[in-house]
């Protein structure tokens, strides 16, 4: 910085590490700040100009404040294993599918049996990569989550589903529409903030033989 004398502002950028599940471990501004802080003051003191420090923590601050609602749709059981199917998946949520990430998932049973098993979390799309109970780092590898024994209909609430979620989703892929967006408000208050796509929506622009 010092051979852009012209320079007031240095931006840091993003990708603060979140950590959406107990095994991770996230960023502390408090302690990733500390040393940059003091690099600032020390440039300041050697070429009598402080600079302005910008960064971007959308990611960090908004990943965790979103959540995907869904229900399961079977329980199948292989005999080596039992899978989870639910009505959403790498049509809303895409990470673990890309990356092998890593997000929490809570299911709440209809009629609770105390009893927890072992399940490999899937969508809905009939892909092999549509898996959200992936190994960390390697989304092609099955692994499971120990949760209340499921039936259809249970309600599963997937986290970390905030910042990218949405906007990196496969849209309209096996012609699934886009889900609603609700937003929670202070009080405990819903707001709609996207509608429920619809099949003419999906479909108003297909031109048709006359588009040829």
């Amino acid at each position: 910085m010092a051979r852009f004398p012209e320079v007031v502002t240095l931006n840091l950028g993003g990708g603060y590490k979140v950590a959406r599940v107990a095994a991770e471990k996230g960023t502390d501004p408090q302690i990733v700040g500390a040393p940059v802080k003091q690099a600032f003051e020390k440039f300041a003191a050697v070429h009598g100009r402080p600079l302005r420090l910008e960064i971007e923590p959308g990611t960090f601050l908004v990943a965790n404040a979103g959540a995907v609602l869904c229900r399961v749709q079977d329980v199948v059981s292989t005999g080596a294993r039992e899978f989870l199917k639910l009505d959403s998946g790498m049509t809303e949520i895409l990470r673990p599918s890309l990356y092998g990430s890593q997000h929490p998932v809570h299911l709440y049973p209809t009629n609770p049996t105390g009893r927890v098993r072992d399940y490999v979390v899937v969508g809905h799309c009939c892909e092999s990569g549509d898996l959200i109970s992936c190994a960390p780092g390697e989304p092609e590898t099955l692994a499971t989550r120990a949760l209340p024994e499921a039936a259809a209909g249970d309600l599963v609430v997937i986290g970390g589903a905030g910042a990218y979620c949405a906007g990196m989703s496969t849209k309209n892929y096996n012609s699934f529409p886009e889900a609603p967006e609700v937003l929670l408000q202070a009080q405990e208050k819903f707001r709609l903030v996207r509608r429920r796509q619809t099949l003419d929506q999906i479909l108003q622009n297909e031109a048709g033989p006359e588009g040829l």
